[in-house]
């Protein structure tokens, strides 16, 4: 098992909407009623974001087809995705506690169209093609090598004529001391034991999620072969500098 793929099971069983969404207001041990429609209802901001800049840039409406959200947590994204229309919608996540707390969103809300299940972070199999597939603060935390295998996977499964959005980190424009802090935790155990149980005054190794790095040279590469125009919209999170690029597949070229 990769490293990011047990460090983001860990956050699934311990704080899975701070996983989502690095606030501290979301972690488990704060979160109240009025802080999950919070966290919901930023999805739904980033949902109608999403329709409308796809609509911008192409001419397309998403609620008219099926959607994949890939790397679909809690279903922050998902279920709206879902409420946002009636064809049948997807999320993928690989947690197994991600997606049990998900379904119980999913059915509260009686969205019987949303289909979520777990995936191996490897292979993407037994899924129908898909007319808009999504994938937001997601690639990041997934090593380079592997993640650019599961990106051409999501491309390859994007009908003819479909809209892939996803949003991948390329930079970082963090203070030195603070980045090398960041990047001792996620490639040194024994530096996260220690840092963890400074911070908590107690014996312990805090989960921490990669933050990995896409050169986009090598994306619009990849892009190359499917499309023959991408659209970027830059991202900056907390200092970590990405873009979201959106492309209508038009077959490989």
């Amino acid at each position: 098992m990769s490293e990011s793929i047990s460090d983001w099971k860990k956050w699934g069983e311990k704080d899975p909407y701070y996983g989502v969404l690095s606030d501290e207001k979301y972690r488990m041990a704060q979160l109240s009623e009025e802080r999950l429609k919070e966290f919901f209802d930023s999805g739904e901001d980033f949902v109608a974001e999403s329709r409308q800049r796809i609509k911008q840039w192409f001419g397309s409406d998403i609620a008219q087809g099926s959607i994949l959200d890939f790397g679909c947590g809690v279903g922050r994204l998902a279920i709206p995705f879902a409420r946002m229309t009636s064809r049948e919608v997807w999320g993928l996540d690989i947690s197994e506690a991600i997606v049990q707390r998900a379904c119980e969103h999913r059915d509260r809300m009686g969205l019987h169209h949303l289909h979520i299940k777990t995936y191996n972070g490897r292979e993407l199999d037994g899924l129908p093609a898909f007319d808009f597939i999504n994938a937001f603060i997601v690639f990041q935390h997934i090593e380079f090598a592997r993640g650019m295998r599961l990106m051409r996977q999501l491309l390859d499964m994007t009908r003819e004529g479909g809209i892939v959005q996803v949003q991948v980190t390329y930079g970082h424009r963090l203070p030195r001391l603070t980045y090398a802090n960041f990047y001792m935790r996620t490639k040194c155990q024994a530096y996260n034991f220690i840092y963890s149980s400074l911070k908590h005054r107690r014996l312990c190794s805090e989960p921490v999620m990669q933050m990995n790095h896409y050169p986009p040279e090598k994306l619009f590469r990849l892009f190359a072969s499917f499309s023959k125009q991408v659209h970027v919209e830059f991202t900056d999170h907390g200092g970590h500098l990405g873009a979201i690029y959106a492309l209508k597949k038009s077959g490989k070229v």
